[in-house]
């Protein structure tokens, strides 16, 4: 009988402790004058957008929550977004648990982030930019050297990487607060691969921070790195290898080599606004084609079917990265959101990264 117990106890107490250990990442929190019913965007970031993961209602006095049936196995940053409110962003690594306070106010705006030290920081990225908007308009923050300053001293504090990627994707009014291809901008980019570097020297994103960083130096005229752990491969592009809807191989890199303008697209034709977005392509293109000017534009399609059929109407190479080619291509770029441009030179050198589609004309221009 004796013996029964025990294996009973026993048993009991595994049972506990599976029961105890969570199974994934969660978030909590509370909007603060949210109505009951109101219902929030949960999204991961994958293939350069941002994916539904869950519809999370609001309940009483604006309590929400979702639990992760699986760990995040590397630090990841997720949004919670409520139509005309905007975005909050949080970070989620492991079986972390983040809590979101907010108002329906200021959400998207104003809010405090807890649980674990990474999503504190993260907050605190989100209110020094928000202060210095406030304080100086949108014009004057992207050029504010105090916030840059701060925005620095949260970089060379991180221990995690999340936290130095995450601040120089960052942008004010569709401008870069970091642009790499500036004096400043560009050290702080080494900075931040730095931090990856020496803490997360396997993680993708660090090899996407140093090519960003690299190509920054060459547009600077500042080919070589004196005093420096970072090591990037001396290229100009890195070359991407995709096949068109013919099944016809094609190489950026021996594109940019034959002395030609290349505009680097990647976009997703299922998109909303990829339509607009090649229309501007479209008038670029039969504007500077006979001068010399080629497109390369990797598409990110999920549906392969439906890409052909776009692709076959479009005058410039596209070629198709599946979902099997994965990201790696994204992070190399540090592509954040599609669509995204590069100009590239007649030398082959990343000349220009342009966020607005409305700007490609204008950088096109300069190499003609």
């Amino acid at each position: 009988m004796k013996k029964t117990l025990h294996a009973f106890a026993a048993l009991a107490a595994i049972l506990l402790s599976a029961c105890s250990v969570p199974a994934g990442w969660s978030v909590d929190g509370a909007i603060d004058g949210a109505p009951q019913g109101t219902r929030l965007a949960l999204e991961g970031y994958n293939n350069g957008r941002w994916y539904l993961i869950d519809s999370l209602p609001v309940e009483n006095q604006g309590a929400f929550g979702y639990d992760s049936k699986t760990p995040a196995h590397y630090p990841e940053i997720m949004r919670l977004s409520l139509p005309g409110k905007g975005s909050i962003y949080f970070p989620v690594d492991s079986v972390d648990n983040v809590f979101i306070e907010t108002t329906i106010e200021s959400f998207g705006r104003g809010y405090r982030l807890s649980g674990t030290p990474i999503a504190a920081k993260i907050g605190s990225v989100d209110s020094i930019i928000n202060e210095s908007v406030d304080r100086i308009g949108t014009d004057g923050a992207v050029t504010d050297e105090n916030l840059r300053r701060r925005l620095v001293t949260e970089i060379t504090g991180d221990t995690t990487g999340i936290v130095a990627y995450y601040v120089v994707s960052k942008s004010v009014g569709n401008k870069l607060i970091f642009d790499p291809s500036d004096e400043f901008g560009n050290r702080v980019y080494g900075a931040a691969a730095q931090v990856f570097a020496n803490y997360r020297p396997e993680d993708p994103r660090g090899n996407a921070l140093k090519a960003v960083y690299f190509n920054g130096r060459r547009a600077l005229g500042k080919i070589t790195v004196p005093d420096s752990t970072i090591t990037v491969p001396e290229t100009g592009v890195i070359d991407i290898v995709r096949y068109d809807y013919n099944g016809k191989k094609h190489s950026l890199a021996e594109e940019a080599a034959k002395g030609n303008v290349v505009v680097l697209s990647f976009s997703a034709y299922d998109l909303p606004q990829s339509p607009a977005y090649n229309a501007i392509l479209a008038d670029i293109y039969n504007k500077y084609h006979d001068k010399g000017l080629e497109i390369y534009q990797l598409a990110f399609d999920d549906d392969e079917v439906a890409w052909k059929a776009a692709a076959k109407n479009l005058p410039w190479t596209t070629v198709w990265n599946s979902p099997a080619d994965g990201i790696q291509v994204l992070a190399s770029y540090n592509v954040g959101a599609l669509p995204l441009t590069y100009v590239i030179d007649r030398n082959g050198s990343l000349a220009a990264r342009v966020i607005d589609p409305v700007e490609i004309e204008k950088e096109v221009k300069k190499h003609f």
